[in-house]
C-alpha cells in the first residue's frame, strides 16, 4: 500500500470524499481508459478495440474484487497485474469502498456494483463522444432520472403507461 493510500485509509469516508470529490472514482476509471488508449498500437487503435481491452482489464479486476471474503488492504491488491490500467481500476474499487458511509452498515458487494455502474456510464458516454467526433454533433437531451433510478433499483425504470 502506498503512503498516500495509507494516509487516506485513516480518514473517515466523508474526509476522503472531501479530499477526492464525488468524481474521484470516475476519474480513476477514465485514467484506466486513457492508459488503454495510449498503450494500444496507433495503427490499429479504434474505440471498439480499446474498449474491448479496457473491459477485459475491468472484468479481470472485478473478478478478484468480487472474490474477496473479508475486505482488507492486502485483499484489495491481491492478484494485481503490473499494468497501469489494472492499478487505476483497483484504486477506483478501493476508493469506492473507502468513501461509502460506515454508518448504517456498508455492504462490501455494493462497492463493486457502484464501480460497475460508473464504468458502464463512462463507456456509454465514450460511445456518444465517438459519434460526436466522427459523425457530427446533434444536441439531444436525455432524461436525468433514468440513470439514478437504475442505480437505486438495479433495474431500468419502466415508463408509466397512459392507461
Amino acid at each position: 500500500m502506498s503512503w498516500e493510500a495509507l494516509r487516506l485509509s485513516s480518514k473517515s469516508p466523508s474526509e476522503v470524499y472531501a479530499v477526492l470529490g464525488p468524481h474521484g472514482v470516475e476519474e480513476l476509471l477514465r485514467d484506466a481508459r486513457s492508459v488503454c488508449w495510449r498503450e494500444h498500437p496507433q495503427d490499429t487503435r479504434t474505440v471498439s478495440g480499446v474498449k474491448k481491452h479496457l473491459t477485459e482489464a475491468f472484468e479481470r479486476n472485478m473478478a478478484v474484487w468480487e472474490s474477496i471474503k473479508k475486505p482488507t488492504p492486502e485483499a484489495f491488491f491481491a492478484d494485481l497485474l503490473p499494468h497501469a490500467a489494472d492499478g487505476h481500476i483497483r484504486q477506483a474499487l478501493v476508493l469506492t469502498w473507502m468513501m461509502m458511509p460506515r454508518a448504517g452498515g456498508r455492504d462490501f458487494a455494493d462497492s463493486g456494483k457502484i464501480v460497475r455502474f460508473l464504468f458502464e456510464r463512462m463507456l456509454a458516454n465514450w460511445d456518444e463522444d465517438d459519434v460526436i467526433f466522427t459523425r457530427g454533433f446533434t444536441a439531444k437531451k436525455k432524461p436525468a432520472k433514468a440513470a439514478s433510478a437504475k442505480l437505486k433499483t438495479g433495474k431500468k425504470k419502466k415508463p408509466k403507461s397512459g392507461r
